[in-house]
């Protein structure tokens, strides 16, 4: 049942709380980045193909973070290749600048980072795995 009466006495967050948090973040950036990517709408196909496949890549980049074993090694490149942004779609692919784009992916990287760092309940030992 619920705790609906009661105050959390913990800092850490539970398993639900976490999954919210990376709801809350990939709804919310997922429609800013919608946003953005208006200002690319009359780039010629390729050029706004470009840019949406650039911006999928570091959006899966992104959600690694949380969801990668591997939570270091994919901050580092997630933040390897938002800085890089401007230059690998402006000088490689010739886009045009949108300019509310990096800082976007830079801040939904950055928030994820701080989701994934906080400090988290353990999960309850009370489950054994099943045995064969």
């Amino acid at each position: 049942m619920a705790k609906w009466y009661k105050f959390p006495t913990k800092a850490r967050m539970a398993d639900g709380d976490y999954r919210a948090g990376l709801n809350a973040l990939n709804i919310v950036f997922g429609a800013v980045l919608g946003f953005v990517l208006v200002g690319g709408e009359n780039l010629p196909i390729f050029d706004f193909v470009a840019l949406l496949v650039i911006s999928a890549f570091i959006v899966m980049m992104i959600q690694s973070i949380a969801l990668s074993d591997y939570t270091l090694f994919s901050i580092v490149f997630t933040a390897i290749a938002i800085a890089f942004l401007p230059q690998i779609a402006e000088e490689w692919f010739s886009l045009t600048r949108v300019p509310k784009l990096q800082p976007t992916l830079a801040i939904w990287a950055a928030m994820a980072t701080i989701l994934e760092l906080s400090p988290r309940e353990k999960p309850d030992s009370d489950t054994k795995p099943a045995t064969d």
